[in-house]
């Protein structure tokens, strides 16, 4: 582990409270300032709009024009039992619905001090701060601590709830699931197979059990395809690393950037969509046969395997939304690093830090510009240049992470 100034375990966990309450006011704060309110509330609006909806019809309301799964559908429904319904007002949903996610994160941290160290809770809650109140209006921290929350009971051999969970959180956001070969693998590198149909079916049952609630509230099975259907529909965007990799061009190229896209949630670029939907399994399809082939990398979980995994599967996504940082993100404190190699753990330290920066200053804060300003009359780059050195930075760190867990072996597997 790494080394670091001694101090009292009491003064430690006491620092690590403090940053914490102060890195969520500030979060909590900023989230009713219209600078970043303005852009970011659209989601939580329309997560009001759908459970005022069943609230009135006592009927599921659809998911159909959005990408909300069945397990993520009934969590939006939890505020809506510690208001009043009569009226059932947005400016009382907002903040139960922040509550709900900074608890979420505040036992993401508890994890993070747990099984992590506490020096490198109190790291995290400081990158929880520079990611800004973004987390605040969406459910991607729910879905990253229930993760982590899996990964650990499978780190302990408590398969049951580890599959169980693991299902629930694929039936919250589906990117997951790139994440269950890898526990299937360490399983039968030890000749597990019992073990792997149990967690399989177990997942399945953790999958399934939300979409049963959902039918019985009135959902529908042509709402869960729809919702599934709806990210294979996306254009590529442009936050993502080929949306800005292809606008770059045009700049370089042409002298101003490509036409934009409206639809399905996004702003994006015209691309061959078919190739750039199926384009991220290679590299993680790459990354897999790498471990079979080094069976040293599968005698027991790594959360410095599944980081680089999920690194992996952002930089060749066809979306890299502003939210989507924080799937990595939320794993870094809990991955194992050699006490003589505290530099590389710094250095991620910094890329986290300024990933986290530039991802703030795209969006929310300079996005109006960003679509207006250089996009619709190709003036004012600099928005366009945080962008560009977000995604680069985020391929240094993938760069940086590989080299560490597989080739100098700074991280511990």
């Amino acid at each position: 582990m790494i080394t670091w100034p001694k101090f009292s375990t009491r003064i430690s966990k006491l620092v690590l409270v403090i940053s914490t309450i102060l890195a969520l006011l500030v979060l909590y704060r900023q989230a009713f300032n219209p600078l970043w309110r303005g852009h970011l509330e659209i989601d939580t609006w329309n997560y009001f709009l759908k459970v005022e909806d069943f609230i009135k019809t006592e009927f599921l309301f659809t998911t159909i024009g959005n990408e909300i799964l069945p397990a993520t559908t009934l969590f939006l429904l939890i505020p809506s039992f510690f208001i009043s319904k009569a009226p059932f007002f947005y400016s009382n949903y907002l903040p139960v619905f922040f509550v709900l996610i900074i608890l979420s994160l505040i036992y993401h941290v508890f994890l993070a001090a747990k099984y992590g160290s506490i020096k490198q809770a109190l790291i995290f809650s400081w990158l929880t701060l520079f990611f800004g109140p973004i987390l605040l209006f969406r459910f991607d921290a729910l879905a990253a601590l229930l993760v982590v929350l899996s990964l650990i009971y499978f780190q302990q051999k408590k398969f049951f709830f580890s599959a169980l969970i693991f299902g629930l959180v694929t039936s919250i956001k589906i990117y997951p699931i790139i994440f269950l070969p890898y526990l299937m693998l360490i399983l039968l590198a030890k000749r597990q197979y019992k073990s792997i149909a149990a967690y399989l079916v177990n997942f399945s049952l953790g999958l399934i059990l939300p979409v049963f609630v959902f039918f019985s509230l009135g959902g529908q099975f042509s709402q869960i395809t729809d919702g599934l259907n709806f990210h294979a529909l996306k254009p590529v965007s442009i936050e993502s690393l080929p949306g800005s990799l292809i606008t770059l061009f045009s700049v370089l190229t042409k002298f101003k950037p490509p036409q934009i896209l409206g639809g399905w949630g996004v702003w994006g670029i015209a691309t061959p969509l078919n190739f750039f939907n199926k384009f991220w399994l290679l590299p993680i399809f790459i990354f897999y046969l790498f471990l079979i082939n080094n069976k040293q990398y599968l005698k027991k979980i790594s959360f410095g395997i599944i980081f680089c995994l999920m690194l992996l599967f952002l930089v060749f996504s066809k979306n890299l939304h502003a939210q989507y940082i924080w799937w990595f993100l939320s794993l870094f404190p809990f991955i194992k690093f050699q006490s003589a190699k505290k530099f590389k753990y710094l250095l991620m330290v910094v890329l986290l830090i300024f990933i986290s920066i530039f991802n703030q200053l795209v969006y929310p804060l300079f996005y109006t510009q960003f679509l207006e300003d250089f996009y619709r009359y190709n003036q004012h780059y600099a928005v366009f240049y945080y962008l560009l050195l977000r995604n680069l930075l985020i391929v240094v760190l993938t760069v940086v992470s590989l080299r560490s867990v597989l080739v100098k072996r700074i991280i511990r597997t």
